[in-house]
């Protein structure tokens, strides 16, 4: 009988132990804050060892650097960030393979931080009666906000509110129509902020003439 158990305990230690590996994270979505430090834990829940890790960042492969640390042990990896930026943010996958086949899990890792520019508006001249549109973009997380502005009379004025021949057509992008070179020429700004100082601010000029052309 005795020697009936230990057979059957082998065999199922054997149909136990030939099985690709079953790996987990400490969290599915990770908030962290610019400039902190973020810690990834990926465990190894099942399967036969040896196993193998590796960590991709949106599909390609995450190498050791001065701000990057990559822990590994028999049933465990770690992936440790210092410093982060924006550009830290992204999915991180664990992918643990082994004679049977692999298996992988996923974190999405958002940054918290004040906005960064992507694109700027620059000075402009249109014709009066030309229709052009005129984009603000920053990025950051939570979503930046943008404010248009127009200087008048040495004040800065929302300018949506104080012109009716600009209207917006999304959250980053403004539509000027039929310009009048006395009353709409002039210097005009965009603000791009998350509630995360600094906030992010910009000049640009609007000049009305009979021709269209832009200039950096």
């Amino acid at each position: 009988m005795i020697l009936i158990l230990v057979c059957i305990l082998s065999v199922l230690s054997r149909i136990n132990a030939n099985e690709a590996p079953k790996v987990s994270l400490n969290s599915e979505r990770l908030v962290q804050k610019s400039g902190q430090r973020s810690y990834i834990s990926c465990v190894l829940q099942g399967g036969s060892v040896p196993v193998h890790f590796e960590w991709l960042k949106d599909g390609k492969t995450v190498q050791t650097s001065r701000n990057i640390e990559i822990d590994i042990s028999k049933k465990m990896s770690a992936l440790i960030l210092e410093s982060l930026s924006m550009s830290d943010a992204g999915n991180y996958t664990c992918r643990a393979s082994n004679s049977f086949g692999s298996h992988q899990a996923t974190s999405h890792l958002v940054i918290e931080g004040p906005p960064q520019w992507q694109a700027k508006p620059s000075d402009i001249r249109v014709g009066p009666k030309e229709r052009f549109n005129i984009q603000c973009i920053g990025i950051g997380h939570p979503s930046p906000t943008v404010i248009w502005k127009k200087q008048i009379d040495s004040e800065w004025r929302d300018l949506l509110e104080s012109s009716n021949v600009f209207s917006r057509i999304s959250p980053t992008e403004i539509a000027g129509n039929q310009l009048n070179k006395e009353k709409d020429e002039g210097k005009y700004g965009c603000e791009v902020s998350n509630g995360i100082n600094p906030s992010l601010w910009t000049e640009f000029m609007i000049k009305v003439s009979g021709k269209l052309f832009y200039s950096r």
